[in-house]
């Protein structure tokens, strides 16, 4: 049965029979969203209908919402609808990880722009060009060194950055003729496909001109009973040579059992993330039972999550012994 509730001055309509909704965590919803400042970029891996998302979008951030459920993003666009803020929220039906990676990772076509000159000065060193005379072109020999398009691996192997590459190739060439409304190749749902063409109207605000690969303020993961799994996707997430700013704040909702500790729960982040937390903040949320609690972990992405760019990695010189 499709009925509506309200928190704070948002509506919010949804489906019970279809989606997860809980009133008890009105609080926690706006506690998380006081930390927020207007004009920041925030993800939501886990949105549902919008608690966090519409809220946020109200206070003037941008929001780039997610969910596995098409129903919970059905409703999710609904929503954003309802409170008038759906030219601040983009919303997607995909899996988690495959969201951020693709949020992260540049557009084939800045790709190409970015490494051409690269692959020039690297061609060019090894003495293998030639300039036509007539024409200034390429010679074969610089062709061949330089992608052809952005489906390609880079030295690292970083499959995440290749497939989105790929993708979003694809979906350029199949949509060349439209205006791009996408978010560095993601395809939105049919309501942010509107929202483009709303933006027109709007001052100060298109979201294909965000450059999330740059910079996010906060990542919201509100998956308690498995939230902390998630957090693999940050290994190697971000690339240090495009970040502009502060690392993003990550907002990860778990349980703790009577048999665990916030030290056990910071060491298994810990051990997911591959890195080092540094002052991590715990809020207690709720009991759920009464050898279980839940809880809101913040903390500040940790430099090492970054993927270094392998030309700016430094390599030691052997020294000789003779």
């Amino acid at each position: 049965m499709v009925t509506e509730v309200k928190q704070y001055g948002a509506t919010f309509k949804l489906d019970y029979s279809l989606v997860y909704w809980n009133s008890r965590l009105e609080h926690e919803h706006i506690r998380l969203v006081s930390q927020f400042q207007a004009g920041e970029t925030v993800c939501d891996m886990f949105a549902g209908v919008g608690p966090f998302a519409i809220p946020a979008a109200q206070k003037g951030c941008i929001v780039y919402a997610n969910d596995l459920n098409p129903d919970s993003v059905h409703y999710l666009r609904i929503n954003a609808e309802i409170n008038k803020v759906e030219d601040r929220v983009s919303a997607y039906n995909m899996d988690a990880r495959a969201f951020m990676c693709q949020l992260m990772s540049m557009p084939a076509s800045e790709i190409k722009a970015e490494s051409l000159p690269v692959i020039l000065e690297t061609c060019n060193s090894q003495g293998n060009r030639r300039v036509s005379s007539e024409e200034g072109s390429l010679s074969k020999d610089v062709k061949d060194k330089c992608p052809s398009n952005a489906n390609y691996q880079d030295s690292s192997g970083d499959s995440c950055t290749t497939a989105a590459a790929a993708a979003n190739t694809k979906r350029r060439s199949e949509n060349c003729d439209e205006e791009d409304t996408s978010v560095n190749g993601l395809n939105p749902t049919p309501h942010s496909q509107k929202l483009g063409r709303r933006n027109k109207k709007l001052r100060g605000f298109k979201p294909s001109s965000i450059r999330t690969w740059e910079h996010i303020d906060h990542v919201i993961m509100n998956l308690p009973a498995s939230a902390l799994q998630f957090l693999d996707v940050f290994k190697g997430l971000l690339q240090r040579k495009y970040w502009r700013g502060n690392l993003p704040w990550i907002h990860c909702y778990c349980f703790m059992r009577s048999t665990e500790t916030k030290e056990s729960l910071i060491d298994e982040a810990e051990t997911t993330l591959n890195a080092k937390i540094q002052d991590p903040i715990f809020h207690r949320v709720r009991d759920v039972a009464p050898n279980k609690a839940m809880l809101c972990l913040s903390f500040r992405l940790p430099e090492s999550c970054f993927k270094e760019d392998a030309r700016d990695i430094a390599v030691p010189i052997e020294q000789s012994h003779g």
